[in-house]
This record gives C-alpha cells, structure tokens and sequence, in this order.
C-alpha cells in the first residue's frame, strides 16, 4: 500500500512538473506582448537581453507585432549598433512592414556581404523584400539558378513569395526557374510556379496528366522560346 501511494504521490509530482514547464499557449504569450511598449519589445529580441520583461520569448510573435505596429524608424535606430544575430531579428520584424522606409533600408543592406552560394536567411529577407516590390536587382540575384531546384533558401512559407513576385512582376528571365519549380517538394511553391508560367506563356500546356508532364511541356516551350515576351 505504501508502494502505492508513493507511485501516485510522485506521478502527482511529475505532472505537477510538466505542468509549470509547459510553455504558455499563444493567447497567454500574446497577452504577454501586448502591454509592451516598442521598445520594450525590441530590446527582447536580443538573444542576450537582461532587461526583457517577458518570462517567455517567442520571437516570431514579438516580431509580428512590431510588425502589426509598423514603427520602422525604431527598428531601424536598433539595427545600426546591434550584432549580427540581433539584426537578423530586427530584419524579420521590418520584413512585415511595407513602408517606403523599410524599402529605402532593405536596399541599403540587401546586397551587402552576399555570397557566390545559396542566400541565405540574413541575406534572403531584404531581397525578398525588395523582389516583392518588383526591384530588378534583387529579382535578378533571386533568380539564380542556385537557389531552386528542390529545396528553398527558406523553406516552403518564404520562397513561394519569391516565386510569386517574379509572375506578378512580369520577371519573364525567371521562366526557366519556374520550370524547375514545378516538381518542388512545396505544393504553395508549385502552385506559384503554375500562375507565373502561365502568365508568360497563356493558353499552353494547360490539362496534362501530371506535373512531370506539364514540366515537359513547359521546357519544350523554352527550348523553342527561350526569351518569352
């Protein structure tokens, strides 16, 4: 009996545990946030921050609500004396603002320090910025064949973007890129592909049987019109 009680006693404990260890659900963390003043809040996307008020960082949310509150000029102040790792989190909040301040920013860094590889997440999001508000630059070094095939720079959420600014952009250089696309392991990274090629070539190869024979079609198409209009 003794036995007994000491099992239950110490899964009571256990559970006891887990509970006060289980990180809090969005609502609380977003409760959390919300009386945060700006500053507040950029101070806790440093990784080393001592100040933060927050027990729980979650630095998608506090990026998405400085984001919401479109404030560019305090994180832009931040980003001239942070380290390498906090400008990386100043950057994905300005990603969420559109802003001509945020655009004039994202232009002054975009092309620093970039690499003859794949770009990475430091490098890809003010591109990527820039790509979406049509800059031929940015969509030009996007564009490179490095950076398809069958994996992303950053993944599914963030490359369908990409794919979806050189259709919407009219970036017709981009077509045979779209092409290998076509086969991504993203289905949203697919679909972009689709709506820019058929931008670039209406009306053709429309109702096959699969996407490897819709990538067929589509290269014969460039083989024959390697410059579409």
């Amino acid at each position: 009996m003794k036995l007994l009680v000491a099992i239950c006693f110490a899964l009571l404990v256990s559970v006891h545990v887990c509970a006060q260890s289980a990180p809090p659900t969005y609502d609380e963390t977003q409760a959390s946030i919300n009386p945060l003043t700006d500053e507040q809040l950029i101070d806790c996307l440093k990784l080393d921050s001592t100040t933060c008020p927050l027990k729980y960082r979650d630095f998608g949310m506090i990026e998405g609500e400085l984001g919401d509150r479109k404030h560019p000029d305090l994180l832009i102040a931040a980003y001239e004396n942070a380290d390498a790792d906090y400008r990386y989190e100043l950057v994905k909040a300005l990603y969420q603002i559109d802003d001509p301040k945020v655009l004039t920013f994202m232009r002054s860094i975009a092309f620093q320090h970039l690499g003859r590889g794949m770009d990475n997440s430091e490098t890809f999001f003010p591109l990527d910025y820039l790509a979406d508000h049509c800059d031929e630059r940015a969509l030009a070094r996007l564009n490179r064949p490095v950076n398809f095939r069958h994996e992303a720079p950053m993944g599914c959420l963030y490359w369908a973007g990409t794919e979806r600014s050189f259709g919407r952009c009219n970036y017709r250089a981009a077509a045979p890129n779209l092409v290998r696309s076509l086969d991504a392991v993203c289905l949203n990274i697919t679909g972009e592909a689709e709506e820019g090629l058929r931008k670039f070539f209406p009306g053709a190869c429309q109702h096959l049987p699969s996407i490897e024979a819709e990538q067929r079609c589509y290269k014969k198409l460039l083989k024959d019109h390697p410059n579409p209009q």
